[in-house]
């Protein structure tokens, strides 16, 4: 059904929620998953640099978000991320059309009115003027947000505790889990095989990379 699953991040929740679907479909239509950030820079841009390191800096943090989705992907699903300049409402639709995107998963507020179109313009734009599919994702009521390194702890041991052919009673949990890309990823060694817990940030979901002799 989907071929190429679209999914640009701002690094936002509603932007990981995004994320947690758009892998999902991926995965389930053996599907090719780009991953997009747009550097928009420009007069209203917050940062006392000059134009071409504020860019240079934009630039930097988009990489390291969508390469933070492309490392949360399962290892089946092929990951192609693109970080270009410009305005994301049309970088994102020139992106559909030059890449034959089957499907734009893209996040909401989840809010009315006047409230929905400002805090969600790029996502209504797309919808509006996107050729393809567009998949709006809201808020889910049993999200559960992971805000710090101890909650992000107790998120992996419980997905180890939950996982099948994982003996959690021999994991050994680093107690300094990373952020990259709206994630938490704890590290865990059991006797013989090492593990990547990678928690969102956003929604609380998990997912268990075994990383054994990388």
């Amino acid at each position: 059904m989907y071929r190429d699953v679209l999914v640009p991040t701002d690094g936002s929740d509603p932007a990981s929620r995004a994320v947690e679907q758009g892998i999902e479909l991926a995965d389930r239509f053996d599907a090719t998953l780009h991953v997009l950030f747009a550097v928009d820079v420009d007069e209203r841009t917050p940062w006392d640099l000059s134009e071409s390191r504020t860019t240079e800096t934009v630039r930097e943090h988009g990489s390291g978000l969508v390469e933070g989705v492309a490392e949360r992907a399962p290892d089946s699903v092929d990951v192609v991320t693109s970080v270009p300049e410009g305005d994301p409402r049309e970088v994102i639709l020139e992106y559909t059309d030059e890449n034959g995107i089957d499907v734009v998963v893209m996040g909401t507020h989840g809010r009315r009115g006047i409230d929905r179109l400002l805090l969600g313009s790029v996502t209504e734009h797309v919808t509006r003027n996107a050729d393809c599919s567009v998949l709006v994702t809201r808020a889910d009521p049993d999200d559960e947000p992971v805000a710090d390194a101890a909650a992000a702890i107790e998120a992996a041991r419980e997905a180890l505790e939950d996982a099948e052919g994982i003996d959690a009673s021999e994991a050994e949990l680093a107690d300094d889990p990373h952020e990259m890309g709206g994630y938490w990823i704890v590290s865990v060694g059991t006797v013989d095989q090492s593990y990547n817990v990678h928690i969102s940030r956003a929604t609380g979901a998990t997912r268990i990379a075994n990383v054994t002799g990388e």
